[in-house]
């Protein structure tokens, strides 16, 4: 892997509180979409900076005790340049408004009939979460997996109004089947485990991924694939990697 030179404002000062709580879903999956935005979206500033604070919130509470304090999990520039590659999938609440109207516009002037002309608008799809997804460069595998073509997905992320109805399961099958159509065959993610203490964030997601197929196939050198990132670690930590076959 390549080690990405993070902005400076990835390393903030404060960081934002975590949620302990999983509350239960208010809307059904029926209710999301999960697409690629286009690479416009890119420049869309409030879309940006909603997509980093949902992964930054979650990631206080997925990984808290492994970095340094200060640390934070991505930025808005890194976000738009995932949009533009088109390596960032969203997650959108398409129905959140079904039983409201938004009007933007109300006229004092009458259709004719006594009643006055207002014009509504659509209330536009919110993102409440995203997942970003790589082909894997070639000649990351080596031994039997030589010559085999893999995906990866990581930065998961969903903002905690909408955890516990099955959406983040969906948000990783998306991964999967876009992976698939492109041929791969394999899909891989990465985490971070403290050797120092049981994380148990860290053990239930294990637990999550291994219902849907996932396998720790090899440990790797954190230190060696991010080198810019390890000195920010808190401390000791395995860096576990999993997959599951596509085929």
């Amino acid at each position: 892997m390549v080690c990405r030179e993070y902005p400076s404002d990835v390393i903030a000062s404060t960081t934002v509180p975590a949620s302990t709580l999983t509350p239960a879903p208010a809307y059904s999956v029926e209710d999301y979409k999960i697409e690629i935005p286009p690479a416009a979206a890119a420049d869309d500033a409030p879309f940006v900076d909603r997509l980093a604070r949902i992964v930054n919130e979650v990631y206080v509470e997925a990984e808290a005790g492994i970095w340094r304090d200060g640390f934070q999990r991505t930025s808005a520039a890194e976000v738009a340049e995932l949009i533009r590659a088109g390596e960032l999938a969203v997650a959108y609440l398409v129905n959140g408004n079904r039983n409201s109207s938004s009007i933007s516009n109300k006229s004092d002037t009458n259709d004719g009939k006594g009643n006055n002309n207002m014009t509504r608008s659509q209330p536009q799809p919110q993102p409440i979460g995203c997942v970003c997804i790589k082909k894997l460069p070639a000649g990351d595998a080596d031994g039997e997996d030589a010559g085999e073509e893999k995906g990866e997905f990581g930065m998961l992320a969903l903002d905690v109004a909408h955890r516990g109805g099955g959406l983040g399961r969906a948000m990783v099958r998306f991964a999967e089947d876009r992976c698939r159509g492109r041929g791969l065959t394999t899909m891989q993610l990465e985490l971070l485990f403290p050797t120092a203490f049981e994380h148990a964030f860290k053990a239930r997601l294990q637990r999550w991924y291994a219902r849907m197929g996932y396998a720790e196939v090899r440990l790797q050198s954190f230190a060696d694939d991010f080198p810019c990132l390890a000195p920010l670690l808190a401390g000791p930590c395995e860096y576990r990697i999993f997959e599951k076959r596509l085929v």
